[in-house]
């Protein structure tokens, strides 16, 4: 049973991270968005999605405008709370806590990682149809690769075995 409640924090860690920092895709927690390094970032980002997808300028200003929407301070905050939750379920588990409590705090943190991804959801639901179909394909895709898009692709194609 422990073993198991271990393996399911790990991979709930696991999740957590890939799904929080795909939530936070166009937010920059290190840069304001006034600041040049944001827009430059920003700019990079926008010019990407622009000749991966192909989106013409109107489309483009569509995604600007739903990105704008969003309460970056309120997914900085998401994430951190996000972030120290997973921390203390990793350390309730490397330090022996009884069932109760990690079953507590692993409940805490999938329903911080259920928000992550309703939030996530609602951003996918409104980028949708400003996108044509080839284009929503090609952006899946791209999120599929990394939660930035950014695929890290590995020579030999086949996933190489880590050591046991």
């Amino acid at each position: 049973m422990r073993a198991m409640n271990v393996f399911r924090a790990a991979a709930l860690t696991l999740v957590a991270t890939l799904v929080t920092a795909t939530a936070l895709y166009a937010a920059d927690p290190r840069a304001g968005a006034d600041s040049k390094t944001g827009a430059d970032r920003t700019s990079r980002w926008e010019s990407h999605l622009q000749q991966k997808l192909g989106l013409t300028d109107d489309q483009l200003q569509a995604l600007r405008q739903v990105y704008a929407t969003r309460d970056v301070d309120a997914q900085r905050q998401h994430y951190k709370t996000l972030r120290t939750a997973q921390a203390e379920l990793r350390r309730l588990a490397l330090n022996g806590a009884d069932d109760t409590t990690l079953a507590a705090k692993q409940t805490e943190v999938q329903n911080l990682l259920a928000q992550s991804m309703q939030t996530r959801l609602q951003m996918l639901k409104q980028v949708g149809p400003i996108l044509n179909a080839d284009q929503r394909e090609a952006f899946a895709k791209m999120m599929e690769r990394s939660p930035r898009g950014h695929g890290h692709h590995r020579r030999g194609g086949a996933p190489q075995q880590q050591p046991s």
